[in-house]
């Protein structure tokens, strides 16, 4: 009987860890810090897309800091979790948050359009902004994030998911890199950190 018990219990532990594992790995091939420190330059870059209501999106035209994260709204797990943590960073922000724009670029253009991001988003915050285009625009903003994403085949010719880069850029409002998150870090340091930039 103890052995039984001893039994479920590690089969318990094991399924909490491999859940747990699963939530919070990096799709990212290589460590984010090792990527910058190849490239010439930093990421960052300005970018013109279409949000969730089918608008043109000029990221220079607001003149706010901006949180940038790249997923897609099929994605099962990690996306929904950083976008929980999004929606949270603004509501602690509070007044704040005017002052910067949250936003979500879809690395799948060809499923999540407009309408379908706008369903999306608005799930967890009013004030998040997504963003789509043709394949070719979101490929550019991509590489001057130096965001690594490619499309897998699941079973079935037309099922398939979107491997990524899951952490949270932070850039000015020139369009330039100041920091970023991974997955780990606790909303309550991102918004201090906002915070800092915004009183300066």
């Amino acid at each position: 009987m103890r052995k039984e018990v001893l039994f479920i219990s590690f089969i318990i532990i094991f399924i909490f860890i491999s859940i747990y594992s699963f939530i919070n790995k990096d799709f990212f091939p290589n460590n984010l810090v090792q990527v910058i420190e190849s490239q010439d330059s930093l990421p960052g870059g300005h970018f013109v897309l279409k949000d969730q209501n089918n608008q043109v999106f000029d990221s220079a035209a607001s003149q706010k800091l901006m949180l940038i994260y790249f997923g897609f709204t099929y994605c099962p797990d990690v996306c929904p979790t950083t976008l929980i943590k999004v929606s949270d960073i603004i509501d602690r922000l509070k007044e704040d948050s005017k002052e910067i724009n949250s936003i979500f670029i879809t690395v799948d253009p060809e499923r999540d359009t407009p309408e379908i991001l706008s369903d999306y988003v608005s799930a967890f915050h009013e004030d998040i902004i997504g963003l789509t285009g043709t394949k070719n625009e979101i490929d550019k903003v991509a590489e001057d994030w130096g965001v690594y994403y490619q499309k897998e085949i699941l079973d079935g010719e037309e099922d398939y998911t979107m491997n990524h880069l899951d952490i949270i850029f932070l850039a000015n409002a020139n369009g330039e890199f100041i920091d970023y998150f991974p997955p780990k870090i606790q909303s309550v340091l991102i918004v201090e950190k906002i915070r800092n930039i915004i009183n300066r």
